[in-house]
């Protein structure tokens, strides 16, 4: 009879009856046996069918939502989130976004380059672009014609327009020819030096054009002075050899440091005219004239203000340290400077004759022209 009575009580339980018999023993308010707990859908209190409870032996069924938080599934793509500002984002993005942003940086840097590359073009165009015209030489420039004509069209007060020069390179490379075939030995002395002069003056110009524009001084050229690559009257020389083994040792004449250019702000400047035998002396004498006149990288007089001395100073280029015994032969380097100097400056020269004190200006290597 004890299964009679369980059926019964299930029945009752079912029904919504408590029979007073079978579950007197309940407390007040408390479920049947077997219906603890409720369910998610509600409860006897509610009016649940018997459909809407289930027995205890169902209480962990996988399609009940434990209590508590739900554990993390490793496997599920957004499992873990990453902060991004004031927003949580998954993982997976996150990655997407920093992949994104590296293809951004690189695009960009590629985007750099091709500017960089266009306005190099640019200016490489521009440099080979030139409006003003190619003026005729003077009369009496002989075999240095083309150069005379580069020089009078591409120089003024010494800024050299390379951009202009390039334009016109044929012109050079035409007088370098020229130079190729021209023995100097069978001409006289004033025609000899006005060709080296000349000569040493177009190589280093060439130089430059070489690098143009990017040059931005005749230093950065690797053996600059030193490489044998100028042919005159069938021999090779170098810029070196040419100043020192022939300009300096054949014809000892301290001015032809005023006349050659070495293509930098410092240097005296390239004269707008070629050489000439006829007009040569003059020529040495004005390229002086005009490099020791200038307080900036020629020449000055001033009152040096030191801890032990109070004096007159007469500051020049470092081309007079440079080679000082050639400015000394016969005479002082002073003797030599004065006549060149301003008229204000030879005067304190005069006045404090005996009291002066040498030093030298600093040198701007930079590239002398545009």
């Amino acid at each position: 009879m004890g299964w009679v009575n369980a059926k019964r009580r299930r029945r009752e339980g079912a029904t919504g009856e408590v029979g007073e018999g079978a579950n007197s023993s309940l407390a007040p308010g408390s479920l049947p046996l077997g219906l603890e707990g409720g369910s998610p859908r509600g409860g006897r209190d509610q009016g649940g069918s018997a459909e809407s409870f289930r027995p205890l032996a169902h209480a962990a069924s996988p399609r009940r939502r434990p209590k508590g938080p739900a554990p993390a599934t490793a496997a599920h793509p957004v499992a873990s989130l990453r902060p991004c500002g004031s927003a949580l984002i998954p993982s997976r993005q996150v990655g997407s976004a920093a992949s994104v942003r590296r293809r951004l940086v690189r695009v960009s840097l590629r985007g750099c380059a091709l500017v960089l590359w266009l306005l190099c073009a640019a200016a490489a165009h521009a440099a080979a672009t030139c409006d003003a015209p190619l003026r005729l030489p003077a009369a009496d420039a002989g075999m240095h014609a083309p150069w005379d004509g580069l020089l009078r069209s591409f120089v003024r007060n010494g800024v050299v327009d390379y951009g202009c020069m390039q334009a016109h390179e044929g012109e050079l490379d035409r007088y370098l020819a020229e130079l190729v075939g021209a023995p100097p030995e069978g001409l006289a002395r004033a025609a000899q030096l006005a060709l080296w002069i000349n000569a040493y003056n177009a190589a280093t110009v060439k130089l430059i054009l070489r690098r143009y524009p990017q040059i931005r001084s005749i230093k950065e050229i690797p053996r600059r002075w030193t490489e044998q690559e100028w042919t005159v009257g069938g021999k090779r020389y170098s810029l070196e050899e040419i100043e020192n083994e022939i300009l300096r040792a054949k014809f000892g004449e301290p001015r032809i440091h005023f006349a050659i250019n070495c293509a930098s702000k410092s240097c005296p400047d390239l004269a707008a005219e070629a050489y000439v035998a006829a007009r040569l002396d003059a020529q040495l004498d004005a390229a002086t004239r005009r490099f020791l006149i200038d307080p900036v990288k020629g020449a000055r007089v001033a009152r040096a203000r030191g801890l032990f001395s109070d004096r007159e100073t007469l500051y020049l280029s470092a081309i007079f340290k440079w080679f000082r015994a050639d400015f000394e032969a016969g005479q002082t380097v002073t003797t030599f400077v004065t006549p060149f100097l301003a008229p204000d400056s030879r005067l304190r020269l005069a006045a404090h004759a005996g009291e002066v004190r040498i030093d030298y200006l600093d040198y701007d290597w930079r590239l002398n022209g545009i």
